[in-house]
């Protein structure tokens, strides 16, 4: 019996037929453990750049404007806290402005005895905020939009030692510290010998031996001045700052302008106050005025 094979030939053919090339099996590589680290490293990094991104994006961006503040009605608060050389019982902390309110109705500053040399602590502590806001003043233009961000700089200025170990010596400084809430109007707050006594008009300030020792040095530093509610991003240029003298009659005066300020977020509103400061001081010599 003859039987035809021409079709089966042609079906042979066509399965065999494949247009694809194909490549040799010696080229393939098995995988390594540097190819499967560098790997999770490029895909880290690419998952770094795509946070890095996202993060950009939802930043706040801060711009800056000033308008006029005319909300007159509204106060003022003020947080102090001020060493003097002097003891407590030789001087005296008050305000006035021009509005002649009674100075009992702006509060009550806390007066403690303690100690003009500072605890190693103490004085480490006082250092770096000094060098800290010494540097940001100097260097804020530079650094105003980072830090708004950042809450760090303010930890270390708002956190105050206490003194543990105690000296063998009597107190011979006064720690003047608080707030007190006051009228948007010039005003006058002073530290000066002697304790206030309220009089028709005003107030004076009683010295001698009947109304406690007199204060001689009028040595200080400012742990902390500044106004209204503390926030990120203001720099509060007198905290930090340190006078010493050995002059028994030496005046140091201040003066300070006042700004509102208004900070603006996604996610909050503060209200508080910035300010500038000029200093001068002298001795008190009534002999020459």
């Amino acid at each position: 019996m003859l039987r035809y094979r021409g079709k089966k030939l042609a079906l042979n053919i066509v399965k065999e037929l494949d247009s694809f090339p194909k490549v040799q099996e010696e080229i393939y590589e098995p995988s390594t453990y540097s190819n499967v680290i560098l790997t999770v490293l490029i895909s880290v990094f690419g998952l770094w750049l795509l946070i890095s991104e996202i993060q950009y994006v939802l930043q706040e961006h801060y711009i800056y404007r000033f308008v006029p503040d005319t909300d007159y009605e509204s106060k003022l608060p003020i947080n102090i806290d001020i060493t003097v050389a002097s003891t407590c019982d030789s001087i005296g902390a008050d305000i006035v402005d021009t509005t002649g309110q009674n100075m009992m109705l702006f509060g009550e500053l806390k007066t403690d005895d303690t100690w003009w040399e500072m605890s190693k602590e103490q004085q480490q502590h006082f250092e770096k905020m000094r060098e800290l806001n010494a540097y940001l003043r100097e260097e804020y233009h530079s650094m105003k939009d980072i830090l708004w961000m950042f809450d760090d700089y303010n930890t270390l200025k708002n956190k105050i030692f206490v003194r543990t170990d105690k000296p063998n010596t009597l107190p011979d400084a006064c720690r003047i510290h608080g707030s007190l809430i006051l009228n948007k109007v010039i005003g006058n707050f002073h530290i000066t010998p002697g304790k206030s006594l309220i009089v028709p008009g005003g107030h004076v300030h009683l010295t001698g031996p009947f109304f406690g020792s007199e204060a001689t040095n009028f040595s200080h530093r400012i742990n902390q001045f500044s106004f209204g509610v503390p926030a990120k991003g203001i720099i509060y240029p007198l905290e930090g700052e340190l006078y010493e003298t050995n002059e028994n009659a030496v005046s140091y005066k201040y003066f300070i302008d006042v700004v509102a300020t208004d900070v603006k977020s996604h996610s909050n509103e503060i209200k508080t106050y910035q300010y500038s400061a000029k200093d001068i001081q002298r001795i008190i010599d009534h002999n020459t005025g």
